[in-house]
């Protein structure tokens, strides 16, 4: 038995030579990523099903989009059951659908959305289901705010749970002042706030932040390496 082996540190391979301080950074970092490989397709999921949103709210109207009826109320038009579905770049088909669709007419860049579902694919062979009890959409300002808690919910288990978020659909930016959480069967994230960049292609988690990883994840699964 060398050495290393006693110490921990395998004898060969990437980890090989390392200091003890250095192996657990490297076994730290290692855990990041796997746990960031898991998390991320359901995060940037938000900025798509927002994307998605824009041309589904752009549509409202006699074409495009399925509308269950159309009236005028107080001056707001108010269309039941909306409901949109469509294939993304990659030819994969998402729905979007709500209760309800008003529009006032004095401000008719704003769209408020009432019990929201979206379906939509967000990794291979994985799909979200989003709900959300409210948002609104402005079309001037090219914002989707959700004024409410909402979650997605993917196919393989994991679940993002947010009480709100603005997103900036030109620039691709998600944040959200209040508390957030992610969840699977391997690992957990809960923070009191989180911002996502570029498409979700940075997401930070600010204040509070605690992270829990499943032991079992960090086992190498049918002979993978790191």
């Amino acid at each position: 038995m060398t050495a290393s082996t006693v110490s921990g540190i395998p004898g060969n391979g990437a980890y090989a030579g390392r200091s003890h301080a250095e192996y657990r950074l490297a076994l730290r970092h290692t855990r990041l990523v796997r746990m960031l490989k898991i998390l991320l397709p359901v995060l940037a999921a938000l900025i798509v099903i927002g994307f998605i949103a824009v041309s589904w709210l752009d549509s409202l109207g006699p074409e495009g989009v399925e509308i269950e009826s159309v009236s005028l109320r107080d001056g707001k038009l108010v269309m039941l059951n909306p409901e949109m579905s469509g294939q993304g770049s990659d030819a994969r088909p998402y729905s979007m659908r709500a209760a309800r669709a008003i529009q006032d007419l004095a401000t008719p860049d704003v769209i408020v959305l009432e019990e929201i579902v979206a379906d939509l694919p967000v990794a291979e062979d994985d799909e979200a289901v989003l709900n959300a009890e409210s948002g609104v959409y402005d079309r001037a300002e090219q914002t989707l705010v959700f004024d409410k808690a909402f979650t997605v919910v993917s196919e393989t288990g994991m679940e993002a749970r947010l009480q709100s978020a603005d997103i900036d659909l030109a620039a691709g930016n998600l944040t959200t002042s209040d508390p957030v959480s992610i969840r699977s069967g391997e690992a957990s994230v809960v923070a009191q706030s989180m911002k996502m960049q570029d498409k979700g292609r940075v997401i930070i988690f600010k204040d509070k932040v605690r992270m829990t990883i499943n032991p079992s994840a960090l086992k190498p699964k049918d002979g993978a390496t790191n």
